[in-house]
């Protein structure tokens, strides 16, 4: 892996940041964790044409629009204090709230990805891949898609078994798309020298998986089912717990499958937490494309600090440790 560079998308962990300019990766914070997986949706809100620009200096008026912001997530922790069922009762709200967002900012046109008449492939301005990239990516996705439904889910089908308090989900999302996938390539393939093989292996959520329980089952669950993937032969590459965030609640896991080096994404989540997490994934698209203007992503961020601070926090998750654990030393 290449250390010039932050880490990508951790869910690539949920909300994560885009990668820059080549591939390797950065640990993946609060604001960066819905990955592409955050809902497993492919969203159309995710821009061919992205690239990252200057981040102004913050104005009097933005502090002071990011302090009311903090304000509101206050209160709104504080109603989901006063008793159980805050999530229920809210998300028809939150849902309009959303629907009034996306009429007051409408989305921009976006690039199409395209397949040029030499075999090549692009989309939008700034990403391309070569007859033959273009080929062994399209091979590499096949590939994936294989290995995913032979191997991967058999050994997730017989965790899910195990025990009648957990439940795979999004099965119909497990596999990124074709075109989302030479997207992000063709963003690691940027970098001088970087293989396809190379940047697949930077690409932590081409499949994802999803893993739900009840609130009262989910630590125990989480913790037991780890050892469960490792039993089944899978090596865990890296688990971030993201109860503590604002704008994401839940547990992201990457994993690798030793005989091939491919690799997945694991996610766990509440009924809850997974209803917020695809309520709010379009959001988090937009932040990340860093298409939308300031006074929008603040609104964005408010909103995904709105609907996660409605989220009960399972007791024990204080027991589900990050891998590699951090050292405070």
């Amino acid at each position: 892996m290449r250390k010039d560079q932050p880490e990508p998308d951790d869910s690539d962990v949920p909300h994560a940041d885009p990668p820059r300019a080549g591939p390797s990766r950065s640990a993946a914070d609060g604001r960066a964790v819905h990955g592409d997986a955050l809902d497993h949706r492919e969203s159309p809100s995710a821009a061919c044409d992205q690239r990252p620009g200057p981040v102004p200096p913050a104005s009097r008026a933005e502090q002071l629009a990011e302090h009311i912001s903090y304000r509101e997530t206050v209160a709104f922790r504080e109603q989901a204090a006063t008793g159980r069922g805050a999530w229920s009762d809210a998300a028809p709200g939150l849902r309009a709230a959303w629907d009034e967002h996306r009429q007051r900012y409408p989305e921009r046109t976006r690039s199409e990805p395209r397949t040029d008449p030499d075999g090549g492939w692009a989309c939008g301005e700034h990403r391309r891949l070569d007859p033959e990239q273009n080929t062994e990516a399209g091979k590499a996705h096949a590939d994936l898609a294989d290995e995913a439904g032979r191997h991967i889910l058999p050994a997730l089908r017989r965790v899910e078994a195990a025990d009648p308090e957990r439940k795979l989900a999004g099965l119909e999302h497990m596999i990124k798309g074709e075109d989302r996938l030479k997207e992000k390539l063709a963003d690691y393939l940027r970098a001088p020298g970087v293989t396809v093989r190379e940047a697949l292996d930077e690409v932590p959520d081409a499949v994802r998986f999803t893993l739900t329980y009840s609130a009262d089952r989910y630590s125990s669950g989480v913790i037991a089912d780890v050892g469960q993937l490792k039993a089944e032969g899978f090596e865990l590459i890296k688990l971030k717990n993201l109860w503590h965030a604002d704008q994401y609640k839940g547990v992201n896991s990457q994993w690798r499958v030793p005989e091939t080096g491919s690799r997945f994404e694991m996610q766990f989540h509440t009924e809850e937490s997974l209803q917020a997490k695809e309520l709010t994934h379009v959001a988090y698209e937009r932040i990340r494309s860093e298409r939308a203007t300031p006074e929008e992503e603040r609104d964005l961020q408010d909103f995904q600090r709105r609907v996660n601070a409605l989220i009960d926090i399972p007791s024990g998750t204080d027991r589900i440790k990050d891998f590699p654990e951090k050292n405070d030393a």
